[in-house]
């Protein structure tokens, strides 16, 4: 049996995900009313809790996170310090991340199918959108821009649901911290040309980035590599990129015309909103697989995965949560001032209500080979519908671009 660690009224159990800045675990934790939960703890590695700017950061991701109320978006309970460090709370997606089922397409030579990447990125389209026109409580709009796209930050659960996380690099009217020239903050090979250039972005630089991960579910790889990180910038910043049905000849041109206009170097002529790219996918996904839902999603993570399911579920059973609980059970950096020092979650401004979410183990009949849905023969594309009517886990990279070295590269102007 294995002893949970204790952080503020946290229990750490597992180790989910590690990167340069921070550490996820997932933990339990219990409600006022003695229920359990899991969440998912953002554990801010020791020699960054010093870094004022940094942790600036990350009340800016957690307020930002707070305020937004979509399905698609993973929740952020609070950002806390206790027993001197700094973390955050949030919500525990039982899944993987879009990188990693990435990584089994590799492995196994064979992209996601088209429906599958159609749905995902229709509900990160969702997400965004809803993330592009939050407003504050005095219905002043916010202009969050996500700024960090990619599948890392993209979680699929095992029952199909699909999650937006890590606003951590996300810009909005109430950041305090700001981006200084020449500093670039994001993964490179999904940044949009405007990002890779340094220049001022908006909304439409997410729907680049959702592009490019679009790209990457349909073919297995990303629309721009390169051998360093200079020369990948400079093809981001020209946006050209083999033809998806190039790589990967039986996909439908419907779907491959959608990811065409995302990735768009010119803003103007790219999808001007989030709502746009979605209503699209949607519209593709009704006429090539009329009866999909997100079971079929999950039933294709699950069969992808299911050695992890059991090993997830075995390992889950060894943690042992202590009886007491540490007097430190941390202060809420993101809480209102008026609310009391040991919040009660159900009042406070970040309502504690995660969904009791433990990993379940899948129906024997989960992983047959066939699926339940039927796929429309491919003929002529049909006009997509117009979409006026329809509303890392990691951490990042940055890369610091020198302003001599910028002129170097020769960019050409980007088209607005």
């Amino acid at each position: 049996m294995r002893r949970a660690q204790q952080l503020g009224r946290y229990h750490l159990l597992d180790r989910i995900a590690f990167g340069g800045m921070a550490e996820i675990y997932r933990a339990k934790t219990f409600d006022a009313h003695g229920h359990a939960h899991l969440v998912a703890v953002k554990r801010v590695l020791a020699h960054l809790a010093e870094d004022d700017d940094f942790i600036q950061m990350l009340v800016d991701e957690a307020k930002i996170a707070s305020l937004l109320r979509h399905p698609s978006i993973a929740r952020v309970y609070e950002f806390a310090r206790a027993q001197g460090e700094y973390f955050i709370a949030m919500e525990h997606v039982d899944g993987k991340d879009t990188r990693t089922i990435l990584e089994r397409c590799r492995q196994k030579k064979k992209p996601m199918p088209p429906e599958h990447a159609a749905y995902v990125a229709a509900e990160v389209a969702s997400a965004l959108h809803s993330a592009h026109t939050a407003v504050d409580a005095r219905r002043r709009p916010l202009r969050i821009v996500h700024r960090d796209v990619s599948p890392s930050n993209i979680i699929i659960s095992y029952t199909g649901e699909v999650k937006l996380c890590d606003f951590g690099i996300a810009k909005a009217t109430l950041s305090k911290v700001n981006t200084k020239t020449g500093v670039i903050k994001g993964k490179v090979k999904y940044m949009s040309p405007e990002q890779a250039l340094g220049r001022k972005l908006d909304h439409r630089s997410d729907v680049f980035s959702l592009g490019s991960c679009l790209y990457e579910m349909l073919t297995r790889v990303p629309p721009f590599t390169a051998s360093n990180e200079m020369d990948l910038l400079i093809k981001v910043r020209d946006a050209k990129y083999r033809p998806i049905s190039e790589l990967v000849p039986s996909t439908p041109p419907e779907i491959e015309a959608i990811a065409d206009k995302a990735l768009t170097r010119s803003r103007a002529q790219r999808y001007q909103t989030a709502a746009e790219v979605e209503a699209d996918l949607r519209a593709f996904l009704r006429r090539y697989v009329p009866n999909y839902s997100r079971s079929h999603l999950g039933r294709y993570v699950r069969k992808a995965f299911a050695a992890e399911i059991e090993r997830e579920l075995r390992m889950l059973e060894e943690y042992v949560v202590a009886d007491e609980v540490s007097d430190d059970v941390g202060e809420n950096l993101i809480a209102s001032p008026r609310s009391p020092s040991e919040p009660d979650f159900a009042a406070a401004p970040v309502p504690f209500q995660p969904r009791p979410t433990g990993t379940h183990a899948a129906a024997p009949d989960d992983f047959a080979d066939g699926e339940s849905h039927t796929t429309v023969p491919r003929g002529e594309p049909p006009a997509l519908r117009a979409a006026t009517d329809v509303p890392d886990l990691h951490a990042a990279n940055t890369v610091i671009l020198d302003p001599a070295r910028r002129s170097r590269t020769g960019a050409p102007p980007l088209p607005e």
